[in-house]
């Protein structure tokens, strides 16, 4: 071994000062890179590895606090989404109120429906009235029903989830069904689309029962936050 070590340092004092210098700059280079390879990497390595292990985990403990939490309020207030969600209903429910409120002077009121079709027939006289009829009130927003618990969760409170319930906006429809001439059709359902109060278009089907003569069956609707009207 002192052999091979005295053979290389003579090799080594037998080159130029500019050819030691290289030699010992190799030298130095390479034992960093033996440094960077067997100590430095695997160590960056491991701590990116706990760092990227420590922000799961995080992230982990940061989604089990959020299903505590909301477990923790269902276990406080069982009605409390559903009593989010109708405040969202009502919410929305006031707002088609306030659009309604703006069209009242251009919808047809529920009531006169009936008296608007008839009038309008008047003054077709080739028209003849086969069938008028109502439909059952539809509302327009489900809303969800709470039971009969205060807003503290104990029975007999003072919510009233019946009242609650019964606020909306109801659709009231008519299904009017007409026989005559194509042309005296087409006249009335234009009348009708021009009246200063309007109606809400539902369905429409025309069939020919013995030429020239047709059946219409038109379908209107209205708009009222009441529920309950004088029916046909």
């Amino acid at each position: 071994m002192n052999a091979t070590w005295r053979a290389w340092a003579d090799r080594y004092a037998a080159l130029s000062r500019r050819e030691q210098i290289m030699v010992a700059l190799a030298l130095v280079a390479a034992v960093g890179f033996l440094l960077m390879t067997l100590w430095v990497d695997p160590a960056t390595r491991r701590g990116s590895e706990l760092r990227t292990g420590l922000s799961g985990r995080q992230n982990e403990l940061a989604v089990l606090e959020s299903q505590i939490a909301s477990l923790k309020s269902q276990l406080e207030n069982p009605d409390a989404a559903g009593r989010r969600q109708l405040a969202e209903l009502q919410a929305r429910l006031g707002a088609i109120d306030a659009q309604i409120g703006k069209l009242d002077d251009k919808l047809v009121p529920p009531q006169r429906m009936g008296q608007v079709l008839q009038a309008v027939l008047a003054r077709h006289r080739g028209l003849t009235l086969v069938g008028l009829r109502s439909l059952a009130p539809e509302p327009l927003l489900v809303l969800p029903t709470l039971d009969k618990r205060g807003s503290d969760g104990k029975p007999g409170g003072n919510s009233k989830p019946d009242e609650a319930r019964q606020e909306n906006i109801y659709r009231h429809g008519l299904e009017v069904r007409l026989t005559g001439n194509y042309a005296d059709l087409l006249g009335y359902v234009t009348e009708l689309e021009r009246a200063p109060q309007r109606l809400l278009w539902g369905g429409m089907a025309l069939s020919v029962t013995a030429y020239p003569r047709s059946e219409l069956t038109l379908t209107v609707y209205t708009l009222s936050r009441d529920r309950d009207w004088l029916a046909v």
